[in-house]
């Protein structure tokens, strides 16, 4: 078995931009001979309905350019269950510490989740995206308000369309850290009005949202110390943080 897919997803993708999977492969064929995508290489209409049918394979190039020809970030395409996190997350966590790279299924993803100075990590972003991430940085100041959840609102800037999900990966660093180091702890995504939210640790939330399909709301912990936070994304957006001690219905970040 492959890696988890979102099958009903991808093949609405492959529909509203290609019409099929082979306007795809032509597709896919001319953005690798122009340069468009710099690794990897495209594949042909049998090892994508392989891919439909099965799951992704663990190769980055097949995942990130895949993904990239459908404009979403690859961890949107992930079919993660419950069951899944219960059974095998923990695993993949001490694989992901360990720098065991060769044990893991997900490996390819994990320059997602790597702390460092210049996080997010381009490698990402420019080889098969053509483009750089899309990052929003934001503050908090214990003066101010302290050892509440802010609310943040992210709204995609392209236009509403619920069949196309938007993903946010969440970083933090302290706030005079000599490292200067970006963590990772956790990404959420927005689609066909349900924002699903994992945490580092596995934590797993699904969470309705009605207000419209171009937004996604999760609350992160302001806690006693000053913080830095970074979100970022493959794709444009804007944002919005409230602080206050009120609940505002949405998954969390749970400290």
């Amino acid at each position: 078995m492959g890696i988890p897919l979102r099958r009903e997803l991808s093949r609405a993708l492959i529909e509203r931009r290609f019409s099929s999977v082979g306007d795809l492969v032509v597709a896919w064929e001319e953005r690798v001979r122009s340069g468009a995508q710099k690794v990897g290489k495209a594949r042909d209409r049998a090892t994508i309905y392989r891919w439909l049918d099965k799951g992704l394979p663990g190769n980055r190039s097949d995942i990130f350019g895949f993904a990239a020809m459908l404009d979403v970030d690859p961890v949107a395409l992930l079919d993660i269950t419950e069951d899944y996190l219960r059974n095998s997350y923990g695993r993949e966590r001490r694989l992901f510490q360990l720098g065991m790279a060769n044990r893991s299924p997900f490996a390819a993803f994990w320059p997602i989740y790597t702390p460092g100075p210049g996080w997010p990590n381009a490698e990402v972003s420019h080889p098969y995206y053509g483009r750089a991430w899309c990052t929003a940085d934001f503050a908090h100041d214990p003066a101010t308000i302290a050892n509440v959840y802010a609310a943040v609102h992210l709204r995609s800037i392209a236009a509403d369309d619920p069949i196309i999900p938007r993903a946010y990966h969440f970083a933090y660093r302290r706030t005079g850290s000599p490292d200067e180091m970006w963590r990772p702890y956790g990404t959420v995504v927005g689609y066909k009005g349900e924002v699903c939210l994992l945490m580092e640790n596995g934590t797993y939330q699904r969470q309705p949202e009605t207000r419209s399909p171009s937004l996604v709301v999760a609350e992160t912990w302001f806690g006693p110390g000053p913080a830095e936070f970074r979100v970022a994304s493959l794709h444009r957006f804007e944002i919005t943080v409230t602080a206050s001690p009120e609940r505002h219905g949405t998954v969390r970040f749970i400290a």
